[in-house]
C-alpha cells in the first residue's frame, strides 16, 4: 500500500483529532466541540502560525479602509 506523505502541519492536525476522539471515547470529555469552538481554535492556530509581517500589513490595510469610510 503506498504511503501518503503529510506535511508537519497536516500530521499535527491529524494527531490532534485522533487525541480528541480518544479522549471523548474514553469518557474524559463529555461532548464534542461545537462549530464555534472549532472556528475559534482554527483562528487561534492561524494567528499563531502567521508571520508578524502579514499581521502588520493586514492591520494597516484595515486601518486605511476604515479611515476612508
Amino acid at each position: 500500500m503506498p504511503e501518503i506523505g503529510l506535511s508537519a502541519t497536516e500530521e499535527a492536525h491529524v494527531q490532534q483529532a485522533a487525541d480528541e476522539a480518544f479522549r471523548v471515547l474514553a469518557g474524559e470529555e463529555d461532548e464534542l466541540p461545537t462549530s464555534r469552538d472549532r472556528f475559534l481554535e482554527t483562528l487561534r492556530q492561524a494567528t499563531r502560525q502567521a508571520p508578524l509581517h502579514s499581521l502588520a500589513v493586514a492591520f494597516l490595510l484595515g486601518a486605511l479602509i476604515m479611515r476612508r469610510r
